[in-house]
């Protein structure tokens, strides 16, 4: 009875609402709607209250890919044990949802030609596999460049759903640039199945030689080690 009563509020409502609410104030509401979504998602919660806690506490420089409204707190709380955190989002707009001075707005795929080489201690990116990085070959421009600016031995979360892409661990460039980490004793990989999703925690070998050798880079020097 309540789910019939919302369906004829929504069916007499909405018709009104787009016909006198600005299109800039439904936008609003819709992303708004849309973050607390996805504040409820399983795979969110256990990254907000597992995964960025047990990051925190590495401290260290920090880069977290991808800004919408839901992610706004995460810098903060990954700062919580001294860590510096930084973010990137390829869309101008989304910049209001990063780091104030400290954001920038660039293409994963080519983080490492803006940011020097062995910069940051941990890389976070979550929910851009299949978001816009979709290809094999563009999961594996991505996981260059970010290892280019990842410092040997440094850390990185890779976030995806599991029926958007292939698992990005299988990359033969993976398997000989990264190395399993595990999380504080919760393994190398969480999985979350109600979700669909996957996190993979890897770490860069610290053997691995410097990463100018895996494409030719051009030099940047706007974020220094």
């Amino acid at each position: 009875m309540r789910s019939s009563l919302a369906q004829s509020i929504q069916f007499v409502a909405f018709p009104i609402a787009k016909r006198f609410v600005p299109g800039s104030v439904r936008l609003w509401v819709k992303d708004v709607l849309n973050a607390r979504r996805v504040e409820r998602n399983a795979g969110r919660v256990v990254l907000v209250n597992e995964l960025l806690p047990a990051y925190s506490r590495f401290g260290g420089r920090i880069l977290w890919i991808g800004c919408r409204r839901y992610t706004k707190g995460y810098g903060a709380l990954l700062e919580r044990h001294g860590g510096e955190c930084w973010t990137t989002d390829i869309e101008i707009t989304h910049a209001k949802w990063g780091e104030a001075g400290r954001h920038f707005t660039w293409d994963v795929l080519l983080i490492d030609h803006l940011i020097a080489g062995e910069a940051f201690d941990t890389v976070l990116c979550n929910g851009v596999f299949g978001f816009g990085v979709d290809t094999r070959p563009m999961q594996l421009a991505a996981l260059q460049a970010m290892g280019r600016i990842l410092k040997p031995g440094g850390r990185l979360l890779l976030g995806w759903n599991t029926d958007r892409v292939e698992d990005p661990t299988t990359l033969e460039f993976v398997q000989s640039a990264f190395v399993g980490d595990d999380l504080n004793g919760r393994g190398v990989r969480r999985s979350v199945p109600e979700a669909g999703y996957v996190y993979d925690f890897l770490r860069l070998k610290e053997s691995v030689g410097r990463v100018d050798d895996w494409r030719p880079l051009t030099k940047c020097t706007r974020l220094k080690r």
